[in-house]
This record gives structure tokens, C-alpha cells and sequence, in this order.
């Protein structure tokens, strides 16, 4: 969309007209220049058309001679004004109104003349009937053309030639700087602001008016701008209130209206002719998407009356209320007091600008009751007993990039921007690791809710811490990590996979190595760190991710059969995955137990 801030004066109008006097079927007879200004041209035709006209056309004379227009209150009207210079001197085209028309004006406003208005009533009149530069009848085409006074006039052709609702009359009267179409009313400019406008569409407007006033934007409305108002109607609010289980504008609040309210106002005028496809910023922060594929949509909703001036503005009506888009953090305040202490956390970790963001994200929410049970279980009053470092893990712990709504959902692990992975389990309701989840797919502008019942903890061991917190299982792994000078490395780096063995797994590979090892102080240390590398793969691999077939480590490869959960090492011996012992999480990555140590 072009910008929407003010609206600089058309220099050169184009348009497409038919000439209303039918002279395209007439020879075409060329015209002297003119020689005289735009008001010596209305006062000559006003005096003396026979003058004027003498270089004109037959069927222009014609038309003088039976129309035999006057201008002498437009003459009085420039005057008083202090315009007539303004219109002697620049290049403009004139739609003039006649006398008979400004008499029909007199009638209506309840005056006897020009001497009962002020200048300031009539400048802005009389500048709505000047477009800058010059014209022709040739030029003109159905739609809105910006006026000296900054308002537009509609220009419609499909019966003769209308200027809002005034008909040309005789076009295409030259002067020496513009032109001259002669009208028979005078056109009034927009005399109201957008909140006046839309009460003087009553009722259509009403609730809408009912909402602004309520929100306290009345005021910014009527006096500030310039604005565009995309206004729903009654009907398009009544289907809100519906669509909300409210019976109207008396069970919302003032804070409930005005983000709504602010999302259909955008800074400036513009006019349905200005719109692109795209997305429109409003003064709500967030933007709205215009789509002229079908018509004119602004986001869901249809243009049903476009283009309605005001003094600070324009107003197009609408069939929708437009509701703004709310972030993940914005949809779990919603749900207050249901998510109050997972938002207290968020601020206190300084993510909730994150989760604002762009995203999108997937977050599994857990509920005030979720949170309260693991206070206790921890033995805390609350979010305040906790630091912003032991909840940033526990938080990113919940959060998983991209939207992944309940019907994407797959068994397996998922990691979250913690750098652990969930896992989702779905052969009886839907579990991430051992929460239930209580309301899924709460659809939000940057990604999607699953409200759960328990918290979910991530892993709080490194790998090695890890190994050790099994002991004795994994004792002799332990130790034959420490001999080999690998502990900083399986502690702090990664992230890794490690297929592990058992202590039996060890004692079988001493009596496999023979009488003379007995232990592993019998195995030089270059030796125990080959093979224990061996059993090492760079990155997270889950069972998920697992395939059979070649699987790289860090010290070459060994073959992966998934069918029967078996590795085959570079010597063809063979080692099972135990079942029940995979995907043990760590800080830094997971470990698969396995019944037998592989050799590279």
C-alpha cells in the first residue's frame, strides 16, 4: 500500500469521459486558443456568452445560448472569499456551478445569499469545486478525484457525466490557464468527522458508536486524524456478540473494546483506489491483511461501502468485526486466572518478549494446578522462591519451535528450545512425557497452546552425572571414562549420544580380552579411549530418529538393525539395545543403554 500519511494535491488527473454533449459524433472543429483567465471566462459568459463562445463550436454556443448560465454568486462567492486571484492565476479545471444551483443551495441552508455566509464557509466549498491542472472531458473516467480543498469528488459515468451528484452540463470551456465544466449543483464538501459521520448513518453504525464512545476514542476520532476507519456494522457486531455469548456492548469493557477498536483504525486517508494486497499496520500495533483477489477483504471481512469522506478521514464499512491477532503470551493472560503463575514465570525469566516474537512456537502450558503441585513437591511457596536461572530451563523445556497442532502429532521425541526433547505418546489421550493434555490447539497469532496438567521437568544431569546417578549399573563405565581423560569432554560439550554398557556388559568383554585382562588397568589408555569413542555419535539421536543402517561415531562406524534392535561393530560382533533403557535424557544429550561394549 502507498503511504498513509498525507495525501499530496493530484497534479495531473487522468481520466476517461464521455463528452455529455455526444461531440465525439460531431466533426471535430478546433477552437481558438482562449485569451482570458477562468474568472474573466465565467464573468464573460455570465455578460456577454456571445463574446465568449465566438471561437467556440457550434454545438458549445448552442449549448450557452439555450442553457445561458450565470455566475455571478460564484463570482460574489471567490470574491468575498479572497480567491479570485487564486483561480485567475493557477492552472486548474473549475466544475462551476450556476447561479440557479447556488440558488438551490440558498434554499436548502435556509439563506438568502452569498451575504449570509462567512469566508470560512465558503472557502472550503469553493475549493471543492478545483482540481489542479487542466481537465478535458477526454480525460475523465468513473471513480475519485482529489480536490483543491484536500476532499475528494466522485466522478461517475454510466449516465452522462455526474460529479457527486451534480451533472455536467456543458464541458470543456477553455481559458487561458485550465477549464471550465459548468454544473447545475453546488458541491458540498465533507462536513463531518468520522464519528459524526458514522452517527449520521443511524442506525447502521450505532453499535459501533456505542463501542467508541465506551472505549473513550470518541474524542481521538472526531478531532484527530487524518484517519481510515474500517467500520463493521450492526450486523457484523451482533454476529461478534453471538460468536462471544454476550448480549452486547454493556458486557465488555472499555479495555475489552479498545485494542479491538484500534485495530480498524490506520493512519491517514486512504481511499479504496489506494489499497494494495498486504498487510496494512493499524493503530492497534498490529497489522491487518487487505486481499484484492475478490473484491476488496480486509482480513476475513468484505468492503460493503467504500470511500465514505469525512472532515479527518474515510470511512468503509465492513461485515466483520476484525478481532487483532493475540500472541501466546497475550492468549495465556486471556485465560486469567487459569495460566496467571506460568505468565509470572515467564516474565521473571525475561522470555515473555520472546514468546511475544515472531515465532512461531508450540507451547505446552501447564496450569495454575500444575505449577502449585510442583511448589510442593519442591518444598517452595512459589514463582518468588524460584530464580530466573532455575526457570529458564524449565520454561524452554515447554516450548517447541513452529506451530504443531494436536493432529501433527507423532509417538516419539520432540526437542524443545531447551535442547531436550519431549516425549509425545499417544495410545491413550495424549501424554507429553507424563502430563496429560487438558485443552489442545488454543490457536494464538505466533503459534499454538497445549494447556497440561504437570510440569514438565527437563533433564538436570550432564552425561557423566548422569551415569553416575545409575550406579552401579554404569560404575565401570564411570571409571573407564575418567581413566580414559574424557569426563570434561562427556560433561560439559556435546550435545551426544551415547550407546553405554552395562557393568555385565564390561565383565564380559575382560573375560572376551582373555586371561591377562582383568580389569581395566590391564587396557592401555589410548586403547580404552578408541573404544570408548566408539561408543559415542555427535547430536541428540533419539529411538525416534534411529534407521538401520551405518550409524557414524566419533571414533568410525558400526551397523544399526532396527528390526531386531541390534549393532554389529567393525569386528561383526554383535550388541543388543536394551528396550526399557532408552532415550535417558541428559543437559547435553541422551544415552541408549547397551548389552555388550563394541569394539572399533
Amino acid at each position: 500500500m502507498k503511504s498513509l500519511t498525507s495525501l499530496v494535491l493530484v497534479a495531473v488527473m487522468a481520466f476517461t469521459f464521455v463528452g455529455c454533449n455526444n461531440d465525439d459524433d460531431d466533426p471535430v472543429v478546433v477552437e481558438d486558443p482562449a485569451t482570458v483567465d477562468i474568472t474573466v471566462a465565467l464573468q464573460q459568459i455570465t455578460e456577454n456568452p456571445d463574446a465568449y463562445s465566438s471561437t467556440l463550436s457550434e454545438l458549445k454556443k448552442q449549448s450557452i445560448n439555450a442553457k445561458k448560465p450565470k455566475f455571478t454568486v460564484l463570482m460574489k462567492a471567490l470574491a468575498k472569499s479572497g480567491l479570485t486571484s487564486t483561480v485567475a492565476k493557477n492552472d486548474l479545471t473549475i466544475f462551476a456551478p450556476t447561479d440557479a444551483a447556488f440558488a438551490e443551495l440558498f434554499a436548502a441552508l435556509g439563506v438568502n445569499g452569498v451575504d449570509d455566509l462567512t469566508a470560512e464557509q465558503l472557502t472550503p466549498i469553493l475549493l471543492y469545486h478545483a482540481v489542479a491542472g487542466r481537465v478535458q472531458s477526454g480525460d475523465l473516467s468513473n471513480g475519485l478525484v482529489q480536490t483543491i480543498n484536500g476532499a475528494y469528488i466522485r466522478i461517475d459515468l454510466s449516465s452522462g457525466v455526474m460529479v457527486n451528484d451534480a451533472s455536467v452540463e456543458i464541458a470543456d470551456l477553455r481559458a487561458l490557464n485550465g477549464v471550465i465544466h459548468i454544473i447545475d449543483k453546488v458541491l458540498l464538501p465533507p462536513s463531518m468527522n468520522l464519528v459524526e459521520k458514522a452517527i449520521s448513518f443511524d442506525p447502521e453504525f450505532s453499535i459501533l458508536v456505542d463501542a467508541v464512545v465506551k472505549a473513550d476514542l470518541a474524542g481521538t476520532l472526531a478531532d484527530g486524524g487524518t484517519f481510515t476507519v474500517f467500520a463493521p456494522t450492526n450486523a457484523a457486531f451482533e454476529e461478534l456478540f453471538t460468536a462471544l455469548g454476550v448480549n452486547g456492548i454493556e458486557d465488555l469493557t472499555a479495555e475489552d473494546l479498545t485494542p479491538i477498536l484500534l485495530y480498524h483504525v490506520v493512519a491517514g486517508s486512504v481511499f479504496s483506489f489506494e489499497l494494495l494486497s498486504g498487510p496494512v499496520p493499524t493503530l492497534n500495533g498490529k497489522e491487518i491483511e487487505v486481499d484484492l483477489s475478490s473484491g476488496v477483504m480486509i482480513n476475513d471481512a468484505n468492503v460493503v461501502i467504500a470511500d465514505q469522506q469525512a472532515t479527518n478521514g474515510v470511512i468503509h464499512a465492513i461485515d466483520k468485526v476484525l478481532l487483532p491477532p493475540i500472541n501466546i503470551v497475550e492468549k495465556a493472560i486471556s485465560f486469567d486466572p487459569e495460566f496467571s503463575i506460568l505468565v509470572e514465570a515467564v516474565v521473571k525469566a525475561d522470555l515473555a518478549g520472546a514468546l511475544s516474537g515472531e515465532g512461531p512456537f508450540t507451547v505446552f502450558a501447564p496450569t495454575n494446578a500444575a505449577f502449585e503441585s510442583l511448589f510442593l513437591t519442591l518444598g517452595v511457596g512459589g514463582v518468588a522462591d524460584l530464580t530466573a536461572e532455575q526457570l529458564t530451563p524449565i520454561l524452554l523445556y515447554h516450548v517447541v519451535s513452529g506451530s504443531v497442532y494436536s493432529t501433527d502429532l507423532a509417538n516419539g521425541f520432540v526437542p524443545t528450545l531447551n535442547g531436550a526433547a519431549v516425549e509425545v505418546d499417544l495410545t491413550s489421550g495424549v501424554m507429553i512425557n507424563d502430563a496429560n493434555v487438558a485443552i489442545p490447539d488454543v490457536a494464538a497469532s505466533n503459534g499454538v497452546i497445549h494447556a497440561i496438567d504437570q510440569v514438565l521437568l527437563p533433564p538436570s544431569m550432564n552425561i557423566v552425572e548422569k551415569a553416575q546417578s545409575l550406579a552401579p549399573e554404569f560404575s565401570i563405565l564411570v571409571d573407564a571414562v575418567i581413566k580414559a581423560g574424557l569426563t570434561n569432554t562427556l560433561a560439559t560439550g556435546g550435545p551426544f549420544t551415547v550407546f553405554a554398557p552395562t557393568n555385565q556388559a564390561f565383565l564380559d568383554l575382560l573375560d572376551e580380552l582373555g586371561p591377562d585382562v582383568n580389569s581395566l588397568d590391564d587396557i592401555p589408555v589410548e586403547t580404552l579411549t578408541n573404544v570408548l569413542l566408539y561408543h559415542v555419535v555427535e547430536g541428540r539421536v533419539y529411538s525416534s530418529d534411529l534407521e538401520s543402517g551405518t550409524v557414524t561415531t566419533l571414533n568410525g562406524t558400526f551397523n544399526l538393525d532396527l528390526s531386531t534392535l541390534k549393532i554389529t561393530d567393525a569386528n561383526t560382533r554383535e550388541s543388543g539395545l536394551v528396550p526399557s533403557l532408552l532415550n535417558v535424557q541428559t543437559t547435553n544429550g541422551v544415552i541408549h543403554v547397551i548389552d555388550k561394549v563394541i569394539l572399533p
